[in-house]
């Protein structure tokens, strides 16, 4: 069995493109998200899967904040986490700046071993134009025996209100990350379907992307690529993310459903 508490909050840097600050020029609604996914590895009989909550209050629409938790399991390894995150932006569309933390700590369990699971990341993002803006981020990681910083930095153009694309490159600068990524996304927003697509190439500790607790590996290939297909409702939305993931010949398959659901004086 590969040990993995899976693609946890890692797993896909492209994927993670700094959600709050795009919650933050979104539309203010208060916003409670539930998701389910499962996972299969092939090659192997390893399955997972994991749940997540979240919520997110927007005190202004400048200014927000949230909670979330998360368990993820592979097998005989599971993980479960808190985090808590927010974010402040200011300015026009033109030139709106964007300040995001975000901090994730949890307890996993390795077949009966007890690890520590501790993240924390600061983004800033700035508008130069109405459609282009900038982005940079420090993500600090401490998994178990894995150490170090992971900096990222990422461009986002708006070709349309209806379509978005985000190129970003990340490079570990500390501990025995041993990560190198470089990731792009699209998404496209339709009157009636929303979708997505995007992926990430390059080198990283298996620790960072498939959990492996009490292994330190030397850095690896590593691939991956993700579509999702979403509708959005006059109360809420929903997403079918499918994700791809292979990490030094370790191929690894995740399903995901999310539903956000707009809360509050605001949805209406």
């Amino acid at each position: 069995m590969r040990s993995g508490s899976a693609a946890l909050c890692l797993s896909s840097l492209a994927l993670a493109a700094s959600a709050s600050a795009a919650e933050i020029d979104a539309r203010p609604f208060d916003k409670l998200t539930l998701s389910g996914s499962y996972s299969t590895f092939k090659d192997t009989d390893d399955e997972g899967g994991g749940a997540s909550a979240g919520y997110l209050h927007y005190f202004t629409p400048d200014v927000l904040a949230g909670l979330g938790i998360d368990h993820t399991y592979v097998e005989d390894a599971k993980l479960t986490y808190g985090s808590v995150r927010a974010a402040w932006g200011r300015g026009d569309p033109a030139s709106r700046f964007t300040v995001v933390g975000e901090y994730y700590n949890g307890e996993g369990d390795d077949n009966g071993r007890k690890f520590d699971y501790g993240v924390g990341v600061l983004a800033i993002s700035q508008a130069l134009t109405s459609k282009f803006s900038l982005q940079l981020e420090t993500r600090q990681i401490d998994i178990d025996t894995t150490h170090g910083n992971l900096p990222k930095l990422g461009v986002t153009y708006v070709w349309s209100p209806r379509v978005v694309t985000n190129v970003a490159y990340a490079k570990s600068v500390s501990g025995n990350l041993g990560t190198e990524l470089t990731s792009a996304r699209l998404d496209y927003f339709g009157k009636h379907i929303n979708f997505l697509i995007g992926g990430s190439t390059g080198t990283a500790n298996p620790a960072v992307l498939v959990l492996q607790p009490g292994v330190v590996l030397p850095a690896s290939q590593s691939k991956e690529g993700f579509v999702g297909i979403g509708k959005t409702f006059k109360r809420g939305d929903v997403t079918l993310l499918g994700d791809y993931l292979d990490v030094s010949g370790s191929e690894k398959y995740t399903v995901t459903l999310s539903f956000t659901a707009y809360l509050g004086a605001r949805g209406q």
